[in-house]
């Protein structure tokens, strides 16, 4: 709606082809909705300071890609967008990776951090078992890991 090209997104596959929208402009739904298709809404800007403006503005903050070859001022906007963002990309695209790294977002993106580790903790109940480091306790103990299954598990 008002404006901006489709180039790509079709295709006769089960493989979504992702959709290049440019130019878009602040009065598009695009420019200020969160994208969850393959779809990659391109909006030109004149200045650093309106691509900042937008970060500290808009309503989410889920992952940001900065395509660069200059490493000073990239350094400066990484500063600026880690408290924006929950993922910072250098020369690489948006995309999931909670298997390898914190998945986090801001704002209305996300709330909190999940990885797989993270997930584990959250929906597991722990179980602590302790003794005095007196006497033979610490031998007893190993002593049980042997025979017990959760013991086991625990080490």
């Amino acid at each position: 709606k008002n404006g901006g090209t489709i180039v790509g997104g079709e295709g006769e596959s089960t493989l979504m082809i992702p959709a290049i929208l440019y130019p878009v402009t602040s009065d598009m739904r695009a420019y200020d909705e969160e994208q969850f298709g393959p779809v990659v809404p391109i909006a030109p800007y004149d200045s650093i300071n309106e691509v900042l403006s937008y970060a500290h503005n808009g309503k989410y903050g889920q992952q940001v890609s900065l395509f660069t070859s200059n490493s000073k001022p990239t350094a400066n906007l990484v500063d600026q967008f880690s408290t924006v963002f929950g993922k910072i990309n250098i020369n690489a695209q948006c995309g999931r990776s909670p298997d390898t790294a914190p998945f986090s977002g801001r704002r209305s993106s996300a709330m909190g951090v999940m990885s797989v580790a993270d997930a584990l903790r959250e929906f597991s109940v722990p179980t602590v078992v302790s003794y005095k480091d007196v006497g033979g306790n610490e031998e007893l103990v190993r002593g049980m890991e042997g025979h017990s299954k959760f013991l086991k598990s625990a080490s």
